[in-house]
């Protein structure tokens, strides 16, 4: 009988092991899942404003006019690989990506929300992960 109650009391202390490895071990996960997210849509989003801004510049000496030259920059981002509430356009840019400034050309893309992504969990009071307000990828260049 002894050794049933030695036994019994062993395989729970295992399961309260478990439980607290398993919240060790997922909090561990979720925060790199976490970081990844947020690091991939920002090296995106820089590749994708600096490919946009390079196609615009392919058609700057072409017979297209300021607004054809916008809609190619908006075709290159609409093209890529975001889901389109993704791909958001940055303050001062007007409603279009691409802005012209004189000589200087630039395109801006942005993510405004990004815990909406991927939501922040609490554990113990503790945030697991903080996202910044915003994730952005500007290209420019100045032309002579």
């Amino acid at each position: 009988m002894q050794r049933n109650t030695t036994r019994t009391k062993q395989q729970g202390a295992a399961s309260i092991e478990f439980a607290f490895v398993f919240i060790l071990i997922f909090a561990i996960f979720y925060g790199m899942v976490g970081y990844f997210v947020p690091l991939l849509l920002s090296a995106t989003y820089q590749e994708l404003s600096s490919e946009a801004l390079r196609q615009s510049i392919s058609l700057r000496y072409s017979s297209l006019d300021t607004n054809d030259i916008q809609l190619q920059a908006q075709r290159v981002i609409d093209e890529s690989w975001l889901p389109e509430t993704w791909a958001h356009t940055c303050e001062g840019y007007s409603n279009r990506y691409l802005k012209t400034d004189g000589n200087t050309w630039s395109v801006c893309v942005r993510h405004n929300s990004p815990a909406s992504i991927l939501m922040p969990i609490s554990l113990f009071g503790l945030d697991l992960l903080r996202l910044p307000d915003e994730i952005r990828g500007e290209a420019a260049v100045r032309l002579h």
